[in-house]
């Protein structure tokens, strides 16, 4: 496994980033002991930096791993908070929940908002230079699918990590392309911003072409580490070794497949729009009263079902 300093932080990561969002309610909704097993796993296995998130759920799965393994870890927590107050709340829940006395980065989670992110949360974002200063958090920053966003955090003194979405077909990507984004995190990484990427496989939809997709993002010495959700102990083994340059046949690669899946609860869906409002990959539009989704936009993130007042949307 590849290791790599996460900017100016003086962080050290493992290239490959366990992205346990999948493990949560938003998508697989895994008991803790079963998910917290794979953590584990990889743990054991080298990769010792971990993607959390508040709306993700999956506190108690990573609680799990951590109550049972005895290295060092970085945590990534996020929130989408949006006053002091809130922020506040959400990094005390998570310390709490995890069991530990600091998060090694939190960011503001802001995937569909613009540049001026910083502007609208203000509040937050004082929350968290504040408890960076009481050592609470060693780093922070926001957590993004705007290209312009990155841009501009990339000259913001405070920002300290980026996190960004990146794929080769540009799934999910707000103003701009695969190509604005890159050229937006290499501009981070040169002012000293420690930057790592989501979605390089867009959700699912670029396994059948996983080998070129992981390429397209390892290649670039800007992003220190790429997180990958896992739910399985296949997918597990299937990307350390990739991340390990260990090879992988034509036939492995044939055999992986997508089995997530959006669905619509039509019993519990009010037609509020809702989700579709607020999917900025244009991957919903609504259809007789209902949202439908537009499989070749969709990266499969699962914020369509946090979005969703009535619970109706399920990402599995």
């Amino acid at each position: 496994m590849k290791y790599n300093i996460l900017g100016r932080t003086g962080i050290k990561v493992s290239e490959l980033c366990f992205g346990i969002l999948p493990m949560g309610p938003l998508q697989a909704d895994m008991p803790a002991d079963e998910g917290g097993e794979l953590l584990l796993s990889a743990m054991e296995q080298g990769i010792t930096f971990f993607d959390t998130a508040q709306m993700y759920g999956s506190y108690p799965h990573l609680r799990y791993a951590l109550d049972r393994y005895h290295g060092d870890v970085v945590i990534t927590g996020k929130s989408v908070a949006d006053t002091y107050e809130k922020m506040s709340q959400a990094i005390e829940e998570g310390l709490q929940a995890l069991g530990r006395d600091h998060f090694d980065v939190f960011l503001l989670h802001a995937a569909r908002v613009g540049e001026d992110i910083l502007q609208q949360r203000a509040g937050a974002w004082e929350c968290l230079q504040d408890y960076k200063k009481k050592g609470y958090l060693r780093a922070i920053g926001v957590s993004t699918h705007n290209a312009k966003a990155v841009d501009m955090l990339a000259d913001n003194e405070e920002a300290d990590v980026i996190f960004c979405l990146y794929n080769k077909n540009g799934l999910g990507i707000i103003s701009g392309g695969p190509a604005e984004m890159l050229a937006a995190a290499q501009h981070a990484y040169r002012n000293g911003k420690g930057v790592y990427s989501m979605k390089l496989l867009g959700g699912g939809n670029l396994l059948t072409a996983i080998i070129d997709a992981f390429a397209f993002g390892r290649r670039e010495s800007c992003f220190a580490a790429h997180a990958v959700g896992m739910v399985k102990p296949q997918e597990l083994e299937m990307n350390l070794r990739f991340f390990n340059d260990q090879p992988v046949t034509a036939e492995e690669v044939a055999g992986i497949k997508n089995n997530k899946r959006w669905q619509l609860m039509y019993a519990l869906c009010k037609g509020c729009g809702n989700c579709v409002a607020n999917c900025h990959s244009q991957a919903l539009k609504m259809v007789d009263a209902h949202p439908q989704v537009v499989l070749e936009n969709c990266v499969l993130c699962g914020y369509c079902a946090a979005d969703c007042p009535e619970f109706a949307i399920r990402v599995r």
